[in-house]
């Protein structure tokens, strides 16, 4: 009972992530196409500040609920790493770096140097749901 609610307070912080990062590059850089810049950076002020609030804490469950699957899931290594193995540790490795990123960013101030943008992290998010699809099949 407990790993299924773990799972479920996974899943439901990892949609609101994604969610956010699927509104941000999909819509509002449409959006900035067609409104003024006056306009767009009104729009972009109010996203940012109802999204400061939940996103963060968000991100900061689906990355500890993340590692606790990934504890329970791994297994135990025999004759080498499995293909389940290897691609959830991928999935692991750039969860973590998200992870991380974010904490840093949000929490401490720390910009990344490269980067600023939502794009790459949006991207590794789209890698992380086709690999967590994919990885029950190998």
């Amino acid at each position: 009972m407990f790993y299924i609610i773990i799972k479920l307070i996974h899943l439901f912080s990892v949609l609101i992530y994604g969610g956010f990062l699927f509104t941000d590059n999909l819509i509002l850089m449409r959006m900035k196409k067609s409104l003024s810049e006056e306009k767009y950076n009104e729009v972009r002020g109010h996203f940012a500040k109802f999204t400061k609030a939940l996103v963060p804490k968000a991100l900061i469950f689906a990355v500890a609920s993340g590692l606790y699957l990934f504890y329970v899931s791994f297994g135990s290594i025999e004759n080498g790493f499995s293909n389940f193995q290897i691609l959830l540790s991928i999935k692991a490795f750039l969860a973590s770096w998200l992870g991380l990123r974010g904490v840093l960013q949000v929490f401490f101030g720390i910009q990344p140097f490269v980067f600023k943008g939502h794009l790459l992290p949006f991207v590794l998010v789209i890698i992380i749901v086709f690999l967590s699809q994919i990885m029950y099949s190998f």
